[in-house]
């Protein structure tokens, strides 16, 4: 059997000559699908999310060479290869919209809980600046960042065109890298909750529209889906395990099993693990086994394999184009 995947690829062609296809040949190889936002682009500027009517699309598509199966069924005989459908964040418009249209198709899914947010009442800054630029145009949010802080702020921001070179709008550019990198992490969250706190009422009620909450991962979790951990704060992989594994996952397990009485067996790591991914895969992988974790999915792109390994790779739903057997 013969399984090609074909992507979409950005930027250099070295890049889509090596990415563009991978082909697999004599085993069965299944597929892990990467999803973030599932909302309307042009209501969510800040970030790169697949419209509802796209996400459906790619169901449809999927499911003619695919069964869908939990993350528990990977290992099961089926005639054609399987795929996972997989969240992360749980932001509310994928409880709303992809939620929703699996139910409708009967097609189960894997959604990771971040606890921080409906624990702490605190948001991820990376998040915040997702939701200041889609509530806002380049050039309001430009004029509040002009308006909070001094010029000494803004006078060396020519690295924003290395680190964020992919943005048309230059303007743009200059945000991202203001926001998460010139100013304090503190300066930052101060800013971006004051903005978006002021168009919602209030940074609770923000979190309530932002995320998912407990009755809906109830409603979730009865109708199939596997609720798994990604994090407390979606802070990225620290080189000490141990200590990683006891602030970022074993609180929102915890919050798992006290809130909706799941024990956590699948785990997803923010950003892949970050800078430090390698080093995440060869020391929190035996902590997690011990703990009763069957695997993690992380953001390395390609099949898994019948054989898996307990790291399982994906494929982010922007670069989904055909796949063809």
């Amino acid at each position: 059997m013969q399984v090609t995947l074909v992507l979409l690829a950005e930027g250099n062609a070295e890049i889509v000559r090596r990415n563009l296809q991978s082909i697999v040949e004599g085993e069965k190889m299944n597929l892990a699908v990467m999803y973030h936002y599932v909302k309307e682009p042009a209501e969510w500027t800040g970030s790169v999310p697949v419209s509802p009517k796209e996400f459906e699309n790619q169901i449809d598509r999927l499911a003619k060479k695919f069964e869908f199966v939990a993350p528990d069924e990977l290992m099961k005989k089926t005639l054609k290869p399987k795929c996972v459908l997989t969240f992360d964040d749980a932001t509310k418009d994928q409880y709303e919209n992809a939620f929703a249209i699996m139910k409708k198709k009967g097609v189960p899914g894997y959604f990771t809980v971040m606890s921080g947010p409906l624990v702490e009442k605190k948001v991820p800054i990376f998040h915040l600046v997702h939701t200041a630029l889609s509530l806002f145009n380049d050039s309001e949010l430009w004029e509040k960042l002009n308006d909070r802080f001094d010029r000494s702020k803004f006078e060396n921001l020519i690295g924003a065109h290395q680190i964020y070179g992919y943005e048309k709008s230059e303007l743009r550019r200059y945000i991202k890298y203001l926001l998460n990198f010139t100013l304090t992490p503190q300066e930052s969250r101060k800013f971006l909750e004051d903005i978006i706190a002021a168009e919602f009422g209030s940074s609770d009620k923000f979190i309530e529209q932002m995320y998912i909450n407990i009755n809906e991962f109830e409603i979730m979790r009865k109708a199939g889906m596997t609720l798994g951990v990604h994090c407390v704060s979606h802070k990225p992989f620290s080189h000490d395990a141990m200590n990683y594994y006891k602030n970022e996952i074993e609180p929102c397990a915890q919050f798992l099993a006290d809130r909706l009485q799941i024990k956590a067996e699948w785990y997803t790591p923010p950003f892949g693990g970050g800078v430090e991914a390698q080093r995440m895969k060869k020391d929190l992988k035996s902590i997690l086994i011990n703990e009763g974790y069957k695997g993690a999915f992380v953001t390395t792109e390609g099949f898994i394999s019948e054989k898996q390994d307990f790291w399982l790779k994906r494929v982010d739903c922007n670069k989904l184009y055909s796949i063809s057997l």
